[in-house]
This record gives structure tokens, sequence and C-alpha cells, in this order.
């Protein structure tokens, strides 16, 4: 009796064991990008030499505070910019931007700069849609002012994503993968 009831007990444990080691984790979805670095790369389209700057958090959020350039430029003039991100927390430094272009139909940059800050930011390069992504765009600035600039990329999950040319920053289907609010002066 005491054997039978031993054979049972491994049995049973043995089918625990079996039933539980099948079971798949559930794998949490996060599609959003880790992002550490944010450089703006503004080259004059009149020529000279570029410009960048630049949002460092090299350990991620927490941590070490991250370190930030202000963004100044002449008044009456026009850039190519360009946006570049980087994800220090792993070795080695991945280049987020290429994977950002890659899933170009997900994501979106928001350039807004705040009342009284001229410079303004438009032709952002579009996706395979048409819609907005804006790795790249122009920024043109004015007279002197002060402000600030808010870079925001958004990320749109689902399959296909639902992106949107009317899509606002604050859309509840997108959420932040990276948001930098510069200063800016423009003299």
């Amino acid at each position: 009796m005491k054997k039978t009831t031993l054979r049972l007990m491994a049995l049973v444990a043995l089918a625990t064991f079996t039933i539980t080691s099948c079971k798949k984790d559930k794998v949490e979805d996060n599609d959003n990008e880790v992002i550490t670095t944010m450089t703006l790369t503004l080259t004059p389209v009149s020529g000279g030499t570029p410009l960048t700057f630049t949002y460092d958090d090299p350990d991620g959020p927490g941590g070490n505070a991250p370190t930030q350039q202000a963004i100044s430029l002449p008044a009456n003039r026009s850039y190519t910019a360009a946006v570049t991100l980087l994800n220090k927390t792993v070795n080695p430094v991945v280049n987020v931007t290429t994977d950002v272009a890659a899933e170009a139909t997900a994501h979106r940059f928001y350039y807004i700069p705040t009342a009284g800050v001229n410079v303004s930011v438009s032709g952002l390069n579009n996706d395979a849609n048409g819609v907005p992504l804006g790795i790249t765009s122009t920024w043109t600035t004015t007279t002197a002012s002060t402000g600030n600039l808010k870079v925001t990329l958004r990320h749109y999950p689902g399959t296909p994503p639902n992106k949107a040319t009317a899509d606002l920053v604050t859309d509840s289907k997108s959420s932040t993968d990276i948001e930098v609010n510069f200063a800016v002066t423009i003299l």
C-alpha cells in the first residue's frame, strides 16, 4: 500500500513538473524603444558647419541626471535637421535611429515650439504611407527670441500601426519613446 501511494505521488509530481515546464511564459508586450541619447544636427542650408545639440542620459531613467545642451541659432536662417537616437545602456551602443527608420509606420516625431520662440519646423520626411516621420526636417528661424522646443518621438503599436497625419502628440493610440524639451535662443 505504501509503495502504491509513493508511486502515485511520484506520478503526480512528474505530471505537475511536465505541465509547468511546458507552459509558455507570458511575454509582456513593450514595443517602445530604449533611448538614452538624442542628437539634433542642424546643417545651414546656405552652407557652413553643422551644429549639434545633444540630450544624453547614458544610464537611462533614474540614476545619474541627464546632460542637455541648449539650442542657440542665428536669426533668419534655414537648416536641414536630422535626429540621431542611441541606446547607451547596452554594449555595444545601439543606433536606435535605424530601428525607428525600419519601423517608420509605427513612429513619428513631433516638434513643438513654445509661443514666442521664432523657430518653425516643417518638411518632415514621411513614412511609406505618406504620414510624417520626422527623422529629417527643415528648421527656419526669424527674429531674436527665447523659449523652448519640445521634441517627442511617439510609438504607434499594432499590426498594422494606426498612425495618421492628423494625430496629435497626445493621441491615446500612441505612447512616448522619448521627449526632450530643449531651451532655444534665436540670436
